[in-house]
């Protein structure tokens, strides 16, 4: 009963927060957490009444379902995740080059190696010495780090969801992505494109083009953006050039400038960046939705690790408290098994 009571909870919330503020890693996290007490609560059931729970289909088929995908998890973690991401992350400085951040989701593959098969080897981890406890110390503050990314993951992929093309939006914003001279990037040009189609299922929007000029940059990205919509069909007079911004902090605050107050708004920019976007918006309480353009795999797994290490610095108190107890938990946890 204590797991059913929970488990409604926790949907109950979820449900509220996708009501009234999607925008938040909350999202994500309340849907991971009903998900687990939902695959609890169907295995107690199966372990506790046999003869019940094979009477219910659907609940069979429910349990069926968690266990496959908790399997395809356990499996994916060391034979699909350390590859994509280590893969990934070679491709990515091959043709990206070798900068700080185009290693993250390589020096994350290494650290997964080292940690999960090297450290096992190194040192026993299943006694009670120091090399242990420091072992399974960091296997709890990484728990506490995969649990924060895949709820930042899984809010982002919520907040990609639209059932309705049509939104009645006014105004469009798409975020600027850098320049190839005075062409917008592979990358900019897959955000104008999911910028131009969301203006097309919204009749009577505004596409508001938000980009600066770089130092490196021979024109501003908001102007280069209107171009490229203006030779795509977009008529100018539906294109508003947001040319101040230097980052998106910027680019949504200016662009919301342009605009009438109160209108209804989406932010359009790459699917890995839309969380952080849509939750710099809420900061500066703006209400908006969010539309994500596709990337390339190699630089998206890269890219989206960047966005949870910002999401990670501009939440750096909050967590800061988070770490602090659970050290604390753990410090008094391992005093307990010592003097026990």
């Amino acid at each position: 009963m204590g797991l059913l009571i929970c488990l409604l909870i926790s949907s109950a919330a979820w449900i509220a927060v996708m009501i009234i503020e999607r925008r938040t890693v909350l999202s994500g996290f309340l849907l991971l957490l009903s998900s687990f007490l939902l695959g609890m609560f169907l295995l107690s059931r199966a372990m506790g009444d046999p003869a019940w729970f094979s009477d219910h289909f659907l609940f069979h088929i429910l349990l069926d379902v968690e266990l496959i995908f908790i399997a395809a998890l356990l499996i994916a973690y060391p034979l699909v995740l350390v590859p994509v991401f280590l893969i990934g992350g070679v491709v990515l400085m091959k043709k990206e080059g070798l900068r700080p951040r185009n290693v993250l989701s390589a020096g994350l593959a290494f650290l997964l190696i080292a940690f999960d098969i090297a450290y096992p080897m190194i040192f026993n981890v299943t006694d009670y010495s120091v090399s242990t406890r420091v072992y399974w110390y960091i296997t709890m503050i990484s728990m506490y780090f995969v649990i924060q990314l895949a709820s930042f993951w899984i809010s982002d992929l919520l907040n990609l969801i639209h059932i309705r093309k049509d939104k009645g939006l006014k105004y469009v914003v798409v975020l600027g992505a850098g320049l190839s001279g005075t062409s917008p990037t592979p990358l900019l040009k897959g955000r104008i494109d999911k910028g131009i189609q969301t203006y097309r299922n919204n009749p009577g929007a505004k596409l508001i083009m938000s980009g600066g000029q770089g130092r490196d940059e021979v024109i501003a990205e908001g102007r280069a953006m209107a171009d490229y919509a203006i030779s795509a069909g977009v008529p100018e007079a539906d294109i508003i050039v947001e040319d101040r911004s230097r980052n998106t902090e910027e680019n949504i605050r200016y662009s919301a400038g342009l605009m009438e107050a109160g209108a209804s708004f989406a932010v359009v920019t790459s699917s890995y960046h839309l969380m952080r976007a849509l939750m710099i918006a809420r900061r500066q309480k703006l209400g908006c939705i969010g539309y994500g353009a596709r990337t390339k795999l190699y630089f998206s797994l890269n890219a989206f690790l960047r966005e949870y290490a910002g999401y990670f610095r501009d939440t750096r108190y909050v967590r800061l408290i988070h770490l602090i107890c659970l050290t604390v938990i753990y410090i008094i946890f391992t005093l307990g098994t010592v003097y026990r």
